[in-house]
């Protein structure tokens, strides 16, 4: 075994690969949101028998519940780096995180909103063609009114942790109440009582079942001990592998007499999926190639692009993609193929759109008001 490269990855600075991997991790969820509406047999819970791709590390491509764990557990990372410097500066960091989620979010609404009045039809047609079940998270007609598209996205999703104009904003809730305990914790520990404090969380959230929280706790504490990493493309190999087989391997396999059937039916499943999304994190971080990959000019242009995609492709497909099923289906392999392509363009187009218009100046006010306020606050 070669001995581990002097060189630490990522002691400072932003860590670029990760946004790669964000990238990544977005189109994964469209994946999945796409095939889920128009091919659910697929996705049916506790029913494959026998051993298909979605038994293998391979279903990382349309897992969207593992792309959600990555995300977490990325967010875990950037929030402990973001965090506040000092307990006064808490509140502002707060608020800052809240405005930075809920603008967005807001305007996905409003988008998702005109789609769906554009095509109020469209889903339920396709739910009575494929069954699929992912349509009772979609309004149906009547389209409820515009005010209350904007009340969910910018507050409601928030307290409620669900809104069916948009429904992969159900995400917001958890990104905030994430934001609220590291900022939180951050800004009243100092030195080691931070990681030990993100050790203790991850204990207890998978104690309690509250997994998504212990990602946002593993992303700190990678985070936290990002300084002890070493290049070491063998390590990396097998730590990103494995938790590819946690975490990435879709669930919902049948159980059965004997090991191998009884181990299938447990991957993947909460708990699974943030530990494997915590060994890959890790992973890219020490995997040379791997790393190299996630760095390059493609890769970071879909990172920049991951917000935005996760926000706009549901009304997309809910919308003009139900629209031309509809008219045309039920569709063929190669059709479907061919949709979803064009769905993956559409969405990238928009989402490029929604970079320009909403996320890029939302960044900028919000940077603006952080140098002021800190400014202020660190004024005698």
């Amino acid at each position: 075994m070669p001995s581990p490269s002097p060189h630490t990855p990522y002691a400072a600075g932003r860590v670029i690969c990760l946004d790669g991997l964000r990238g990544v991790a977005a189109c994964s969820v469209v994946a999945f949101h796409f095939f889920y509406a128009f091919t659910p047999t697929l996705f049916a819970d506790k029913a494959r028998t026998g051993f298909t791709a979605f038994d293998t590390p391979i279903a990382v491509l349309w897992n969207g519940h593992f792309a959600v764990a990555v995300f977490f557990v990325l967010s875990g990372f950037v929030l402990a780096a973001s965090a506040p410097k000092t307990l006064r500066e808490a509140p502002l960091m707060i608020a800052l995180r809240y405005l930075r989620l809920a603008v967005p979010a807001l305007a996905s609404s409003v988008l998702a909103w005109a789609w769906l009045v554009s095509f109020p039809d469209a889903a339920r047609q396709v739910q009575a063609l494929t069954g699929s079940p992912w349509f009772r998270w979609t309004y149906q007609p009547p389209i409820p009114p515009l005010s209350q598209a904007i009340w969910e996205g910018g507050v409601g999703v928030f307290l409620d942790g669900t809104t069916r104009f948009n429904n992969p904003l159900w995400t917001m809730q958890a990104e905030f109440i994430g934001s609220l305990m590291i900022y939180g914790s951050y800004a009243l520990l100092r030195g080691r009582a931070r990681p030990a404090a993100m050790a203790l969380g991850c204990a207890v959230f998978f104690g309690t079942g509250l997994f998504y929280l212990a990602a946002f706790c593993g992303g700190a504490l990678v985070y936290e001990f990002r300084h002890l990493l070493r290049d070491h493309a063998l390590a990396g190999g097998v730590l990103g592998a494995l938790g590819l087989v946690l975490g990435a391997t879709y669930p919902g396999h049948a159980g059965g007499e004997g090991i191998i059937a009884d181990v299938l039916s447990r991957l993947g499943a909460e708990g699974f999926q943030q530990t494997g999304a915590v060994l890959v994190v890790v992973a890219v971080l020490i995997t040379p190639p791997v790393r190299r990959m996630f760095e390059a000019a493609p890769l970071q242009r879909l990172g920049e692009l991951s917000f935005p995609i996760y926000l706009v492709h549901v009304p997309l497909i809910v919308a003009p993609a139900c629209y031309i099923y509809a008219a045309f289906g039920p569709l063929a392999p190669l059709p479907l193929a061919g949709l979803f392509v064009l769905t993956s363009i559409a969405a990238l187009g928009l989402a490029s759109v929604f970079l320009v218009a909403v996320e890029r100046p939302v960044l900028r006010a919000l940077k603006a008001i952080r140098t002021r306020a800190r400014s202020r606050l660190a004024a005698p």
